[in-house]
């Protein structure tokens, strides 16, 4: 036949393969995982519940990350014809009936440090935390459907703290994908067959699970009935979580979280957290703080030495802005205080009177010879172009506190007194270097004088007062002892968005 001749072709209707019905039966355990029924059912077979149970069809849907949690519900029906299983019996092992988009479900160790610290750690799907204690019962070992909830931190029958970690090999616990044709034994580490039954357990305090049980009971359902603070929607709970966390984990100290950490093991009746920073001692801080609302978590906030309620919110920029107005209302509880007076911006009149602009202000610093008066400057052109006062402070490198001071004396004297430093904070020349001299003749074995000691000395030789920090200045500049590591400026530092 010639390329050129011509001949018939008979077109056929395409036709997408489903997977037929098996004579096998596997029934469901109570709160079964979906993953963890479907694995249980194709292990026999020796091949993957994908290839299975699925057909060209329907393989596509189990690509989905979530697709265990949230199923299409095509895949729902795939896998009901293939095994018999009613749709219904199959959706009860999957969070689909759950309100919202499971996001905040999907989450490993949703409520642990590295939630607020990492700016995006990896998702890792399938991570799952297990009860030993579970497993030791277990006739066939299965994983259950709330151990795949990322905030759950406690066993709800048990009460012990979940497993997420072989204690043999160190790796984190994960569903195997739908893909797999590895035997199913989720009581044994993929990694090791470490036999996670015989881990050791540790018992969560009463108030835990107890609060656990609340989040629990209500996240069906869209809300969270919290005894002390009342009926939160999901997203408003969850977003209070993460504030309230937040101000624990963002911009603080070891020392003051050790401090926090103590206490709240002491008031729970818990061992000391140690080293732990997951999801378990996330849920531990929450419950102690909202046991006692607001009480304990003022007292949090002392102790960490955290920032304000208003100023704590900037933090959360991505929030929807009905939720972050109720959060930030139930936030304010904690400092009652923070009503402003009716006089509060009684600087405002003085700072727009100014005949010169924000940029005008700049032109001048820029012409400035003295840092002092340059720095003052460029705080008050910010100021004077209607940044508010917290912001500015931060961008010049001070505390609110002290632009207040430059304002005050600016609204009294003009901008000249806003400008100038006290004339008492001064020393002469001689008088700088006789103190000098004497903080240099100090033994440099002994140990290292105070700043006070310092005012103390230019007070009774000159009978002149000199700031704080001025005398550590002369102390850090002349001191004969072992200069001190100056750290880093803390700063104001926004929470992890996550997609």
């Amino acid at each position: 036949m010639s390329p050129a001749e011509t001949y018939e072709v008979e077109f056929l209707d395409a036709e997408v393969v489903e997977a037929p019905r098996l004579p096998a039966r596997v029934t469901p355990f109570p709160d079964e995982a979906l993953a963890s029924w479907l694995l249980r059912f194709a292990d026999p077979f020796g091949v993957s519940p994908k290839a299975l149970l699925l057909g060209d069809g329907e393989a596509d849907l189990a690509t989905h990350p979530e697709w265990w949690r949230k199923p299409d519900p095509l895949l729902i029906a795939a896998v009901a014809r293939s095994t018999g299983v009613s749709d219904d019996d199959v959706r009860a092992l999957t969070f689909a009936d759950w309100p919202d988009d499971g996001r905040d479900d999907a989450l490993p160790e949703r409520f642990s440090r590295q939630r607020f610290t990492v700016e995006r750690p990896a998702r890792q799907p399938r991570r799952i935390g297990v009860c030993p204690d579970c497993f030791a019962e277990d006739d066939i070992p299965y994983v259950r459907r709330t151990w795949t909830l990322g905030w759950l931190a406690a066993c709800p029958i048990h009460g012990t703290v979940l497993v997420r970690v072989c204690p043999d090999c160190g790796k984190k616990l994960r569903l195997p994908a739908l893909s797999s044709r590895d035997h199913f034994a989720p009581d044994r580490c993929p990694h090791c067959a470490f036999r996670l039954a015989r881990t050791s357990t540790r018992a969560a305090p009463e108030p835990v699970v107890r609060f656990q049980q609340h989040v629990l009971s209500g996240r069906p359902k869209g809300i969270v009935d919290l005894p002390e603070v009342g009926v939160l929607a999901w997203p408003v709970a969850v977003a209070l979580f993460d504030v309230l966390l937040g101000t624990v984990w963002i911009d603080t100290k070891p020392v003051g979280r050790d401090r926090l950490f103590t206490r709240i093991a002491r008031d729970l009746g818990a061992e000391p957290f140690g080293e732990i920073a997951d999801a378990y001692q996330g849920l531990a801080i929450l419950t102690w703080m909202l046991e006692a609302w607001p009480m304990r978590a003022q007292a949090a906030l002392a102790i960490l030495g955290a920032v304000r309620a208003r100023r704590q919110m900037q933090r959360w920029p991505s929030l929807d802005t009905d939720v972050h107005a109720q959060v930030e209302a139930l936030l304010l509880t904690i400092w009652p205080d923070q009503q402003h007076p009716a006089g509060r911006a009684w600087w405002r009149e003085w700072i727009e009177s100014l005949p010169e602009t924000g940029d005008d202000l700049r032109a001048q610093a820029a012409r400035e010879r003295l840092p002092h008066r340059r720095a003052r400057l460029l705080a008050l052109a910010d100021v004077r172009d209607g940044l508010p006062v917290v912001v500015a402070a931060e961008a010049a490198g001070v505390i609110a506190r002290t632009i207040y001071i430059w304002l005050r004396h600016g609204a009294a004297n003009g901008l000249d007194a806003a400008l100038e430093r006290p004339r008492w904070l001064y020393l002469t020349e001689p008088q700088v270097m006789e103190l000098a001299a004497w903080i240099a003749a100090a033994p440099p074995d002994g140990p290292r004088w105070r700043s006070n000691r310092v005012q103390g000395e230019a007070l009774r030789r000159f009978g002149t007062e000199i700031s704080i920090n001025v005398a550590d200045r002369l102390l850090r500049r002349h001191g004969p002892w072992r200069r001190r590591k100056v750290l880093k400026k803390r700063r104001f530092s926004v929470a992890p968005v996550y997609d």
